[in-house]
């Protein structure tokens, strides 16, 4: 694949995650963050925790069930 055909497809998936308010990596729409600063992170780049957790490095796993 082109370089050019690489970003026209980054661009497509970055748009409907936009919209379909999903992770743009890999399209979950489980979008639970560990923290503000994740959420924030998540509003630039529009990755999921565990997709930001692969690119930043872990810090601490996120729990689904906080009771």
């Amino acid at each position: 694949m082109r370089p050019i055909d690489q970003i026209a497809e980054f661009a497509e998936m970055r748009r409907r995650a936009r919209t379909t308010r999903c992770c743009a990596s890999c399209g979950t729409k489980n979008l639970l963050f560990r923290d503000e600063l994740s959420m924030k992170e998540y509003y630039i780049s529009l990755l999921c925790q565990m997709c930001q957790d692969s690119v930043f490095g872990l810090e601490e796993p996120i729990e689904e069930d906080e009771e």
